[in-house]
Formats: structure tokens, sequence, C-alpha cells
């Protein structure tokens, strides 16, 4: 059996107990080592590729276990396991999104979420231009600082949360010129809101539609 577990802060009981047990775990390093999965038992996740290939090498009924961060559903390692075959159990956890809303008490049902983690980063900056509430997952070469650039002058509110869910967690609110003068810790996701969290305006409307109204649906 292949189990996804979601990873956020600290590993739950039943990861701590499947990743003891298994045949392989497969995470980053980062999680393989809070896990203390010793290196005969593990492969480091960068490339998706050599992980699938260890797995499709094992003996029919081995148990795998695969560590991703947040929620493996959301721009998560899933879509590729499961578009090269293998079958999967998922156990998600709070995505890193869905934890930065949670920490400045900011509904997220009316926000777009994108991601410039590991794609181009150009719909995403747009996105946070053209949409008053925007939840951006982050890469080393996509953060804060060009998010700011992209958005200057539009009077936007950023959320910075750094670390979530590690001991050092950090979560701000800035305006354009105290997010210019920072440099964020990896990994972070930003929020960009064209309204300070506590103003009334930022918490928008519900609508059927996750994410607001849609044009073409309309």
């Amino acid at each position: 059996m292949i189990t996804v577990f979601g990873y956020l802060g600290s590993p739950r009981p039943a990861l701590v107990d499947a990743a003891a047990s298994a045949t392989l775990v497969v995470g980053g390093r980062r999680h393989l080592d809070a896990l203390a999965v010793p290196e005969e038992r593990r492969v480091v996740l960068g490339r998706i590729d050599p992980a699938i290939e260890a797995i499709r090498a094992l003996p029919e009924g081995a148990d795998v276990v695969v560590v991703a961060s947040g929620d493996p559903l959301f721009y998560g390692v899933v879509r590729r396991l499961r578009a090269a075959g293998l079958a999967l159990r998922v156990v998600p956890e709070v995505g890193s999104l869905q934890a930065a809303f949670a920490a400045v008490a900011l509904p997220w049902d009316d926000a777009l979420l994108v991601s410039a983690h590991g794609n181009d980063p150009a719909p995403s900056l747009a996105a946070c231009r053209a949409h008053p509430k925007v939840g951006l997952l982050t890469d080393p070469r996509t953060g804060l600082p060009q998010i700011v650039e992209a958005t200057a002058g539009l009077g936007r509110s950023y959320v910075l949360a750094e670390r979530l869910g590690e001991s050092d967690e950090r979560v701000r609110v800035l305006t354009e010129d105290e997010a210019r003068a920072i440099v964020p810790a990896q990994p972070h996701v930003v929020l960009v809101l064209a309204h300070h969290p506590d103003d009334p305006a930022a918490l928008g409307e519900q609508h059927p539609l996750a994410g607001g109204p849609r044009e073409d649906l309309a």
C-alpha cells in the first residue's frame, strides 16, 4: 500500500508509526530527518521520477509512505503519482494557505489561490494585481520581494507566513514599504489583500462559487 501523508510543522502520530514500519519512505529531507528514517529506507524528493521508479521496483504488497507538505492534493505530489498509475491512500493535513488565512482569522472561500511554486510566476503575479484576496504559494525564485514588486503602488496589504507549523513560525501583516525591507525565511506563503485583514472590507462576501463570481458563468 502507498499512503501519502500531509505534513505541516510536526508529524501526526499515525505518520510516525507508518514511517517507522514502511519498506520505503519518500519525502523532503527535513521531513525524513524529523521522522528519523534511515538512509536505506528513504528516497529524498527532488524530481518525482526517481521516487516513482523506486516505488515500482518494490515487491507487491510493500508498504510505502510518501510525505508531502500541507495538503498533498493541492498542488502536491498526488497528481503525479496517480498519473504514473499508482494506487494511493491519502491522509491530508491543513494546507499552508489555509493556515495563513487562519492566522489572521480571514475567511478564504472568496480568495483566489495560486501557485508560483515550480510554475511560470506571471499568472500568479497577475492575479495579485487583479483580485482583492489572493493566497500565493511561493518558491525561492518567486516570493515576497517579487510579489511586492509586481503589486507596487496598488496599496496592497501582505500577510507573510513563514515556516508555518515550525517552532519558529512567524506571521506578519505588512504594508508595501514594510514588505520591501524584509528578507523572508523559507518556506513562506503570502496573502495579498486589497484591505488590511482587520478591515471589515477584507472579509469579502460569501458566494456559491469559491473564489468569487465568474463572469463566464453569469
